[in-house]
C-alpha cells in the first residue's frame, strides 16, 4: 500500500519557512519562464503573418531595411521591366506599391507618455492594398486631398494620439498635422504598428523626392528567387527579398535578445532544481527515524521513494500556480501590450503578450520535471537508510 497523499501534504505544511521559501523560487522561475513564453509567441505570431513568399520588397543596393534606403524615381520605374508582376484584376496595372517610410516619436500609453517609441509613417498610394492584401480598413481610408492618415490597430492601442479623430504632428519639422480617419488590421503582423498616409502628400511633408522601397506581388506560379536575381542584376540593380526573409533580418536583434533571456530562465530552472534537492535534503535529515519507523511498519524503499518524489512534485506544483497567478496579475496590472525597437529599422514593432492554457500547461510540465529531478537523489538516500542503525538515532 503506498503512503497516503495527505500524508505528504501534512509534511509540507509542518515545514512552513522552507516550503515557502522554495514555492517562491519556483514561482520566480515560473513567472519569469511564462512572460518569455508569450512574449516569444507573440512576436514569433507577428512576424508569422508577414511570410508571403511571392511578395517581395526592393531597397537600394546596400540597405538594410527600409529605413536607410532611398531608390530614385527612374530606378524605381526600371521595375517594371519584370515580367513575372501580379496584375490588377480591375485596372491591368503592375502590383509595384512605391512606398516611404519614416519614423514619428510618440508617447506611449502603458506609461502615461514618460516614455516615446520612434513609430514607423508609411507613404503609400491605392495600389499598396491590392499588394498588402492582409490589411483590412476598420473605417474610413485617407483622402488624396488633404492631410490624412490611417493608423495601425496595434499602433493606436500602444501610443497616444492615435485614436480617429485626432491630429497626428508629421513633416521634416512636425509642423503638419494629419488627422486620423481611420484605423487598419493586418492579421496581427508588423505593418500593424504603422501610420499610412497618402505618398505624395508625405513625400512633401519631409521633403523627399524618392521612394524608401518598392513592394511586389509577384504572378501565381511566380519563381521568387528568379525575380530577386533579374532585380539584384544589370538591367535593375537594386537590393530584394522575399517579404519572410526581410521580417527575419530585421528581428534578429530581438531574437538575440530572446535567446539571452532564455538562457537566464534556464539558469534560474537550474536553481530552482538546487532549491528542491536543498530542501529535500533537509527533510529527509530531519525524519531519519519516522522513515525508519515507517520502513519498520512494512513500507518499502520503493514506496518511499516515490512519497518523497510526490512530496517534491506537490512543492514544485504549488509553486508553479503560484507562478502563473503572478504573471496573469502582472499582466493585468502593466498590461500586455508591448513594443521592440528593431536596430535597423529604427521603429517599434508593437505586439500583445496573452496568458494563455498552453502556457500554464507548459510551465506547470516544466516545474513537475524539475521538482521530479530534484527530488531524485534525496529520496533515494531516504529509501536507503537502515532502519536499526536509524531507530538507534537521538
Amino acid at each position: 500500500m503506498a503512503l497516503p497523499l495527505s500524508y505528504h501534504w501534512r509534511n509540507l505544511l509542518v515545514r512552513k519557512t522552507t516550503t515557502l521559501l522554495t514555492v517562491l523560487v519556483i514561482a520566480t522561475v515560473v513567472a519569469v519562464f511564462t512572460w518569455m513564453a508569450g512574449f516569444a509567441a507573440a512576436l514569433n505570431r507577428s512576424l508569422s503573418v508577414a511570410a508571403e513568399r511571392h511578395k517581395l520588397v526592393v531597397l537600394k543596393r546596400g540597405a538594410t531595411s527600409e529605413s536607410n534606403s532611398a531608390i530614385p524615381i527612374e530606378d524605381f520605374a526600371r521595375l517594371n521591366q519584370l515580367a513575372q508582376v501580379g496584375r490588377d484584376p480591375r485596372t491591368n496595372e503592375p502590383l509595384i506599391s512605391p512606398e516611404m517610410m519614416v519614423q514619428v516619436s510618440l508617447p506611449r500609453i502603458r506609461d502615461g507618455g514618460r516614455t516615446f517609441g520612434n513609430v514607423a509613417v508609411r507613404g503609400v498610394n491605392k495600389t499598396a492594398f491590392a499588394v498588402h492584401t492582409n490589411v483590412a480598413l476598420e473605417g474610413e481610408s485617407f483622402s488624396e486631398a488633404e492631410p490624412q492618415v490611417i493608423v495601425g490597430r496595434a499602433a493606436a492601442e500602444q501610443f497616444a494620439g492615435l485614436r480617429i479623430g485626432d491630429s497626428v504632428s508629421l513633416g521634416f519639422g512636425n509642423d503638419r498635422k494629419f488627422r486620423v480617419v481611420g484605423h487598419f488590421s493586418a492579421d496581427g503582423g508588423p505593418v500593424e504598428s504603422e501610420i499610412w498616409g497618402y505618398l505624395p502628400a508625405l513625400m512633401n511633408a519631409y521633403n523627399r523626392s524618392m521612394y524608401s522601397s518598392a513592394w511586389v506581388r509577384l504572378a501565381p506560379g511566380a519563381d521568387p528567387a528568379e525575380v530577386i536575381e533579374r532585380i539584384k542584376g544589370p538591367a535593375i540593380q537594386l537590393e530584394a527579398a522575399t517579404e519572410a526573409d526581410y521580417w527575419l533580418a530585421q528581428s534578429q536583434a530581438i531574437r538575440r535578445y530572446l535567446f539571452v533571456a532564455y538562457v537566464l530562465v534556464t539558469v534560474m530552472a537550474l536553481a530552482a532544481v538546487f532549491s528542491i534537492a536543498n530542501t529535500m535534503f533537509a527533510l529527509v535529515a530531519g525524519r531519519t527515524r519516522e522513515v525508519a519507523m515507517l520502513r519498520t511498519i512494512g513500507y518499502s524503499g520503493r514506496q518511499i521513494l516515490y512519497g518523497f518524489v510526490v512530496e517534491s512534485v506537490f512543492l514544485s506544483l504549488l509553486g508553479g500556480v503560484t507562478g502563473c497567478l503572478g504573471c496573469v496579475a502582472w499582466l493585468r496590472l502593466v498590461g500586455g501590450t508591448k513594443d521592440m525597437f528593431g536596430a535597423t529599422t529604427f521603429t517599434t514593432m508593437a505586439f500583445k503578450i496573452d496568458f494563455t492554457p498552453g502556457m500554464a500547461l507548459a510551465a506547470l510540465l516544466l516545474v513537475t520535471a524539475v521538482g521530479m529531478v530534484g527530488a531524485v537523489v534525496p529520496a533515494l538516500r531516504a529509501s536507503r537508510i537502515a532502519v536499526v542503525t536509524a531507530l538507534r538515532e537521538p
